[in-house]
């Protein structure tokens, strides 16, 4: 798994690809923590970009449930873009969907969470990104 970071105005992306799953897990949470100390009111906008992620367990989920939780006692904004595949599958299948905001794309998703953030993101021309 790999995790790389961009950052538009107020809102951190990161780009993550791979699996999340058993041997990830802990990594990720960790690469993670960071950020969501960062997403609470008057901070970050932290965005996901899913669109390299094949696949997603139960352990990869109790990461991204423990990410909301701590963004929404925060009073942060947290999404998740671009969903494929396999991982789109069992993220709908799952039903967790109505539990983490999900977006189509990651356009779509900073266009909603933060404008200003949206306005960076176009201004500097991000042409065949991920999950764009």
């Amino acid at each position: 798994m790999q995790v790389t970071e961009q950052r538009f105005g107020n809102a951190l992306l990161l780009a993550v690809s791979g699996r999340l799953d058993r041997e990830t897990a802990d990594l990720f949470s960790a690469s993670l923590q960071p950020h969501l100390e960062n997403c609470k009111t008057g901070g970050d906008v932290l965005l996901l970009d899913f669109a390299s992620v094949q696949y997603i367990s139960s352990l990869g989920f109790q990461v991204l449930l423990r990410a909301q939780r701590m963004t929404k006692t925060q009073g942060g904004a947290f999404a998740i873009a671009a969903l494929q595949g396999g991982a789109k599958s069992v993220f709908e299948t799952a039903n967790f969907a109505k539990v983490i905001r999900c977006h189509e794309s990651v356009d779509k998703a900073l266009a909603e969470m933060s404008y200003s953030a949206y306005t960076v993101y176009k201004q500097q021309g991000v042409q065949g990104a991920q999950g764009t």
